[in-house]
């Protein structure tokens, strides 16, 4: 990975935090229990990583601010709301009567910290909140507004984000769903197709959404994405088999024990490394597609996920 790319990475996730810090004392007024809940989350010390990518498809690689001005706000505002959602499915994702995890990222879950019911409806609060932020965005183009709340639903709703979830739930009754190796591909790609790739698909297509020309990028970025949504889910399955609590900040193993369908029980840990790395060479060749200056993320990005231990 070059210190290019790492330069980058941290220069993107630094806007996004001095405006997240910034904002977080604003919105989440008056502090109630609620609301306690919501921050609690929010601040529980995630990687920023769907930001980063709305970021990063807005600007190019020359143009990244280090600090953010209003000139900035509408990015940063879809950049908020992704974490919103995303932090609000985490939520949920570790209730009882989902995975049932007790931590997340090091810290207790929403649901130990405070209580079931809290956590339940935190989630909730985060989930609007995130779909209110994009009613925020400029009106001057009089259909960004409604495009990118679309582009929003489509990656967390009931055909995205919680349609996998279902499908991963059901999945677990039964690990194995059919005898036909094809069959159980299918079930597995549609999967985290929708549970892990639909929200990291629409972080890109969010940030490139705001740009002029982002009709001649859509579908490059869209490529792009899918493979990198891919690339995410393949490493986190890789990762729950091969990593430890103290670098991952929750539990790992919990896939192989609850029997869920994952790319190391389908095909084996080697053949899982394999397809991981052929999905990094697949988003790296889409990369090239794109504008020179805006290269520099998007081919340093796959590698990151790849070598990631978190």
């Amino acid at each position: 990975m070059s210190d290019s790319f790492e330069t980058l990475l941290q220069k993107s996730k630094q806007l996004f935090s001095s405006y997240f810090e910034f904002t977080l004392t604003q919105v989440f007024l008056p502090r109630t229990r609620i609301t306690d809940a919501c921050v609690y989350s929010l601040n529980a010390g995630g990687k920023r990583i769907r930001p980063i990518f709305a970021i990063n498809s807005y600007f190019s690689s020359s143009s990244l601010p280090h600090t953010f001005s209003n000139e900035h706000l509408p990015v940063l505002n879809i950049s908020f709301a992704l974490e919103c959602i995303h932090t609000y499915s985490l939520i949920h994702d570790d209730l009882p009567a989902m995975d049932n995890d007790d931590t997340r990222r090091g810290k207790p879950t929403n649901h130990i910290q405070f209580d079931e019911t809290t956590a339940i409806l935190a989630g909730d609060a985060l989930n609007s909140l995130g779909f209110y932020l994009l009613s925020l965005l400029p009106k001057n183009d009089t259909n960004l507004v409604s495009d990118c709340i679309q582009i929003l639903h489509k990656g967390a709703g009931f055909q995205g984000m919680i349609l996998g979830q279902m499908e991963d739930i059901e999945a677990e009754k039964n690990p194995k769903p059919s005898d036909d190796p094809a069959e159980n591909e299918k079930i597995l790609s549609s999967i985290h197709t929708k549970k892990t790739g639909a929200l990291i698909e629409a972080s890109f297509l969010l940030g490139n959404r705001l740009r002029a020309d982002y009709k001649e990028r859509e579908s490059t970025i869209e490529s792009y994405a899918k493979e990198i949504g891919l690339l995410f889910q393949i490493t986190d399955d890789i990762l729950d088999v091969e990593g430890n609590k103290s670098n991952l900040g929750k539990t790992p193993g919990k896939d192989a024990k609850s029997g869920k369908l994952t790319y190391p029980s389908l095909y084996g840990l080697d053949k899982a490394k394999l397809l991981r790395d052929q999905t990094v060479s697949n988003a790296v060749s889409i990369a090239n597609e794109l504008a020179l200056e805006d290269q520099l993320f998007f081919i340093g990005l796959p590698k990151y996920i790849a070598e990631r231990k978190n």
